[in-house]
């Protein structure tokens, strides 16, 4: 399956290398180009240099051919908008966007944009572990 990742930090990087593990073809689109040291160079990960919310840079990723697409920059609102451009402009079947503000979760529940909010996840995994010690 071919898959776009947008945003190549920690975790963009590390959801490109994981796809790419599991047999995936990648591309990896991010605005600088020190942030694509992170991924090995591979011929199933391709690098393509831009903002995610260029709809340009979107296209030269693959957009209109990709399979899947996960917004996954730092910035909520670009996450967004890129979400919003896979689906009405590239019709792409499955998206995903990351959010770190709660709150913005049901926004995307509203556009019926799946999304991750590592904010809610940690916090949840911190409450868990501090209900039961040594675990």
């Amino acid at each position: 399956m071919f898959i776009i990742v947008v945003g190549c930090g920690r975790l963009g990087s590390s959801l490109a290398r994981s796809l790419q593990s599991a047999g995936h073809e990648v591309a990896v689109i991010d605005w600088s180009p020190a942030a694509f040291e992170r991924v090995e160079d591979k011929p199933e990960v391709r690098k393509v240099l831009g903002t995610g919310i260029d709809i340009d840079v979107l296209r030269d990723a693959g957009a209109d051919r990709c399979a899947a697409l996960a917004a996954v920059t730092d910035n909520d609102n670009a996450n967004i908008l890129i979400a919003q451009a896979a689906e009405h402009v590239f019709h792409v079947a499955h998206i995903i966007a990351r959010v770190n503000e709660p709150s913005t979760q049901e926004l995307l529940r509203r556009f019926e944009i799946d999304s991750v909010c590592p904010t809610q996840l940690a916090a949840q995994k911190v409450f868990d572990a501090l209900q039961s010690p040594g675990s």
